[in-house]
């Protein structure tokens, strides 16, 4: 048990010490997300990857937004390769917090095809997935990135849902 407590302890001093610049960085990113938003490019993602470390730690294990982040920048890049380069994922967004929130959102109705629902949560899920605003991109990275019973079967469904042969 000491062991334990001393280790939890080096750790939260650890955290306390890096915590401001951990914060400023975050804050940096954030920033260049909104300039990302903003512009409908990914151009400044090099540069907000640049910020994702504070020495030896990622933010990425340390804040679950930055997490989310580096996979909606997977899905920005990979939208950036389709035909006409329409980047779905930045459709109706203003603010960094309006694109986390799509993110959420998008893994919630992904985790919907999980589970039997009624008729009615059914119904949104089809509207929203097939609205033509989600691509095929995100769904497939985020099945991929985040923990579902069986992701391959709720990417299919997905890809059903949106009109698409599975393979």
């Amino acid at each position: 048990m000491n062991e334990q407590k001393d280790s939890t302890s080096l750790f939260l001093d650890t955290l306390s010490s890096i915590k401001d610049q951990m914060f400023h960085q975050k804050q940096q990113m954030i920033c260049l997300t909104e300039q990302i938003i903003h512009d409908k490019n990914s151009s400044c993602i090099p540069q907000a990857l640049s910020y994702l470390s504070v020495g030896e730690y990622s933010l990425q294990f340390l804040d679950p937004d930055i997490r989310k982040l580096l996979i909606i920048f997977k899905i920005i890049a990979a939208e950036e390769k389709l035909p006409g380069s329409r980047i779905f994922f930045l459709e109706q967004v203003t603010s960094f917090e309006d694109l986390i929130e799509k993110y959420i959102y998008v893994t919630f109705l992904l985790r919907r095809i999980e589970f039997p629902l009624s008729e009615d949560a059914k119904n949104e899920t089809k509207e929203i997935l097939s609205s033509g605003q989600i691509s095929v991109c995100a769904l497939k990275e985020i099945t991929e990135s985040e923990i579902f019973n069986d992701s391959e079967y709720v990417f299919n469904q997905a890809i059903k849902i949106i009109g698409g042969d599975v393979k």
